[in-house]
């Protein structure tokens, strides 16, 4: 409070001073209450901060969920320049070797020279020549061969777009006065056949120096056509295309160039995935488990410095620390099976540590094996993945559509925690570590609002203080002034006797 006084002017105490003292006095629960808002703001970020923390712990689980990630195979060649290959997640793991003698080609031919050489006109200048020619339809499906019907007007690109707009497996291109024809895919079976239509008019072909009608031959043949011819594992094959996905199931070879050696090609699991993602999920598992311990620490009297964590004791925390801990390390419900005897076995991979995911000490922290991980994969994926997650059967063996696992019921427990939900009548339901934090946050609303009460009574106290203070002084006064003219009555009193006497 600003105030103006002058205390003390009467009984010689300072009195502002004494004000003071006794303000200060009835402030202390002020102040206990802003140190605990203090400690509670540091409560409640600390809970934002764990929130946070799972948060990313769930999202780092998501990859533990693609089954892509642990039935993911590869191919992998010794030489991709020659040999290349792609797996499919069906693929079985295989090692092949493959040869390769000719590679597949794309049939092209062009004209024999430019035309300003040959007829002496330009790309866009019209040709002058009028007739029809005959071109094979290339096409997939295939289809009655089209004719390209050419026009004294027409240029040499003009020919270029009617034989594109044809769509017979042929594309034309016109590359430095050239009129180029290249198929659209590859092998014998798609050789461009060109032919000049009898009584059309000019051999619009010939002239061009594309294709020589008389002798059913091409001027100028700048790529011959050919068929892939290959072996794998001792056994030749011809292909028309270097994408060659009819020998192995699920498997695609890529022929790209001849070889003088055999190239091998090994189909695997792609482990990579899995140990990234598991890698993934191990840092952030451990980062929780840091701050959380870091948090719920008790302070060791034996230990000089030693604190206690700012969540010590906290019984939500504790639980979701227990909880985490327990799914890391408990093997999935279907572990076990029985065999043809009817006793009961446990699966060979039952639990993140049997697939190489360890607890390294009694502080909960993880550690990844990677090769444990890599041999579990190459072993048999789909049991590794069922680690992550299955489907729960019903008695008769068939699928529920729900499903348990590792990965799934960490992830079902953490959206408990995180996600809002709703109760039986639909009412929301706050997640758990939100409402450790909203709940703190409330403790220090409520604070605030005692606080600013208890202000305003700290003010009025201080008010009626300055008046008890003040009314005192003037008492003081009054009764100084007093004693003051009494002591000076007193003096004239035993004057006037004294005159008297004499």
């Amino acid at each position: 409070m600003s105030r103006i006084t002058f205390g003390g002017l009467a009984s010689g105490l300072d009195t502002n001073a004494l004000i003071d003292q006794l303000v200060q006095l009835e402030r202390a629960p002020i102040i206990r209450k802003e140190k605990r808002i203090e400690e509670l703001g540091k409560v409640r970020d600390a809970w934002r901060d764990i929130n946070m923390r799972l948060m990313h712990l769930r999202e780092s689980l998501q990859g533990l969920l693609k089954k892509d990630n642990f039935r993911s195979m590869q191919a992998k060649s010794t030489d991709d320049s020659f040999v290349s290959a792609k797996a499919g997640s069906e693929a079985a793991p295989a090692t092949y070797e493959v040869q390769v003698s000719e590679v597949a080609t794309h049939h092209t031919v062009a004209m024999q020279s430019d035309l300003q050489t040959m007829l002496d006109k330009g790309v866009g200048e019209a040709l002058g020549l009028s007739g029809t020619f005959t071109l094979k339809n290339l096409t997939a499906d295939g289809g009655e061969d089209v004719e390209i019907v050419v026009k004294a007007t027409d240029s040499l690109m003009a020919v270029k777009k009617k034989i594109n707009d044809a769509d017979a497996g042929v594309t034309a291109s016109v590359f430095a006065g050239h009129l180029m024809l290249k198929s659209d895919m590859s092998g014998t079976a798609n050789e461009i056949v060109l032919s000049h239509k009898a009584d059309s008019g000019d051999d619009v072909l010939d002239i061009l120096g594309i294709y020589n009608t008389d002798e059913s031959t091409f001027h100028n043949e700048t790529v011959a056509v050919q068929d892939a011819r290959f072996s794998v594992n001792g056994i030749n094959f011809v292909r028309s295309s270097n994408a060659v996905d009819d020998l192995v199931d699920h498997v695609t070879f890529n022929i790209n160039g001849e070889t003088t050696a055999p190239v091998f090609v090994q189909v695997g699991a792609d482990i990579e995935r899995a140990v990234e993602a598991m890698t993934a999920f191990v840092e952030q598992y451990n980062s929780v488990n840091d701050f959380v311990r870091e948090k719920l620490e008790r302070p060791d009297s034996e230990t000089k410095g030693s604190t206690r964590g700012l969540l010590q004791g906290d019984t939500t925390l504790m639980k979701i620390e227990r909880s985490l801990r327990t799914m890391i390390n408990s093997p999935v419900s279907n572990s076990r099976y029985q065999d043809e005897e009817g006793n009961w076995q446990q699966k060979k991979f039952h639990s993140l540590s049997s697939l190489g995911v360890m607890t390294v000490d009694k502080e909960g922290y993880l550690q990844l094996n990677e090769n444990m991980l890599a041999t579990a994969l190459q072993e048999d994926p789909e049991s590794v993945f069922s680690v992550m997650q299955y489907e729960l059967k019903d008695e008769n063996g068939f699928g529920t559509g729900q499903f348990s696992g590792v990965a799934m019921e960490l992830d079902n427990y953490l959206k408990r925690l995180l996600v809002t939900d709703q109760d039986s009548q639909g009412r929301p339901l706050r997640p758990i570590a939100a409402q450790r934090e909203a709940a703190t946050q409330q403790r220090i609303e409520d604070l605030y609002r005692r606080i600013e009460v208890r202000e305003v009574r700290l003010l009025r106290y201080e008010e009626r203080l300055v008046r008890q203070f003040t009314a005192m002084e003037r008492y003081i006064s009054t009764m100084q002034s007093q004693s003051q003219e009494l002591d000076n009555m007193i003096g004239q009193l035993a004057g006037f006797g004294g005159n008297q006497k004499k």
